[in-house]
């Protein structure tokens, strides 16, 4: 019972760290927006000469943005397989959700296709809180809440990790200014960052 406790509280929590995700992604869509026009414009108004910065920083500038190599996806993708057997929740979700079980003018059968499309995915990119979110929503059983707990709790690590990260950002700072002195601040330390002097392009 216990475990079975602890997984309700930490499916609470998933969700809550989910849709907190959603709505960094949300608010970030305006403030990389916000962010290139008002970068725009403090370069235009104190003349920095990006030009000659990027020239003269070109090795730094194309370390700066381009993808560092890590682990591979294939790599992420079995460590993550590792964390959770899903084939009998799998099979529990199959046997219950499956579109192939209803007729073609069932009313539930859109329904049916949308879990089993989330499940699929879920299992797919190896996103167990997604699946477990499937699982409880439906009244689903676990035969193990001790591995489902461990993974859900790896899950949520990681989407707070995607929040911090996304969160760190200097579009995200910027969008959360409340004057352009500050925003002025923020564009001086993202053109440092890159030029480590962006008054001095020579």
């Amino acid at each position: 019972m216990k475990k079975k406790l602890k997984f309700k509280k930490l499916m609470n929590e998933y969700r809550a760290q989910f849709y907190e995700l959603e709505y960094v992604k949300e608010v970030l869509k305006e403030a990389h927006t916000e962010f290139n026009e008002y970068y725009a414009k403090f370069c235009a108004k104190k003349k920095v000469q990006l030009s000659k910065l990027n020239q003269k920083h070109e090795s730094r500038v194309k370390q700066l943005f381009t993808p560092q190599p890590g682990l591979s996806k294939k790599i992420v993708k079995q460590v993550k397989e590792n964390e959770y057997d899903a084939k009998k929740l799998f099979r529990q979700i199959a046997k219950k959700f499956h579109p192939d079980t209803l007729a073609l003018d069932d009313p539930r059968v859109h329904e049916f296709e949308e879990v089993f499309k989330k499940a699929t995915s879920a299992i797919d990119n190896c996103q167990w809180g997604e699946l477990f979110n499937i699982a409880d929503t439906y009244n689903l059983q676990f035969d193990d809440y001790e591995s489902v707990n461990s993974s859900l709790v790896k899950d949520i690590q990681r989407i707070k990790k995607d929040i911090s990260g996304k969160k760190d950002t200097y579009a995200w700072l910027l969008y959360h200014c409340e004057t352009d002195a500050a925003k002025d601040e923020i564009i001086k330390r993202f053109l440092n960052h890159v030029y480590v002097d962006y008054r001095d392009p020579t």
